[in-house]
């Protein structure tokens, strides 16, 4: 796939938390090999404390999303002129948590909490930047919550919430929707 990538010259950015400069990283497929590119795939998901750090060039790193859930004002700065963003929640929260119960859910609930915030946060900015430069955003949210514990990971579950939301978002634009194809893809890239 990265070959593949790499010959359509189009761009794929991954974000990254430098937890060593306290600083918001995106690394583009164009500037990286393929084994950089897929330590830096695997750094922009790591939930911690709860998943592995990627420790690279003498720094530490972890998932993108604690500072740019969703990183439209940087694809606006890219050059991009249309975007669609995939947000992973419903668009209206519909659920209130329950009481921690120990120090890991309390934990958990307080990440959680601060990504939420962070996702609003980067929606609105991004809808104030795509408007002031006249750029098409598309959101695309789930029509369900998924879980309430993003640490499942269940491969029958994941790919039905996949098709779930592929069959979601299509339904919301069909000529967009059209040109991706999620059947295409196989078990190992699932």
């Amino acid at each position: 796939m990265y070959d593949k990538i790499k010959a359509t010259h189009k761009e794929v950015v991954v974000t990254v938390s430098n937890l060593t400069t306290n600083q918001i990283e995106y690394k583009s497929i164009k500037e990286c090999t393929y084994e950089d590119f897929c330590d830096w795939i695997w750094g922009s998901c790591n939930y911690v404390p709860f998943m592995s750090l990627l420790e690279k060039d003498h720094c530490q790193y972890a998932d993108g999303g604690f500072g740019s859930l969703i990183p439209i004002r940087e694809a606006i700065l890219r050059g991009a002129t249309e975007i669609d963003a995939i947000i992973l929640e419903t668009e209206v929260t519909q659920l209130n948590r329950l009481p921690a119960s120990n120090p890991f859910s309390l934990l958990f609930d307080v990440f959680d909490f601060m990504l939420t915030h962070v996702e609003r946060h980067n929606i609105t900015i991004g809808k104030l930047a795509a408007s002031n430069k006249d750029i098409k955003l598309n959101l695309y949210y789930t029509p369900t919550v998924l879980t309430v514990n993003s640490l499942v990971f269940d491969k029958k579950l994941m790919k039905k919430w996949w098709k779930s939301g592929f069959k979601y978002a299509k339904s919301k634009d069909e000529e967009i929707m059209s040109e991706f194809r999620p059947d295409v893809l196989t078990d190992k890239e699932m």
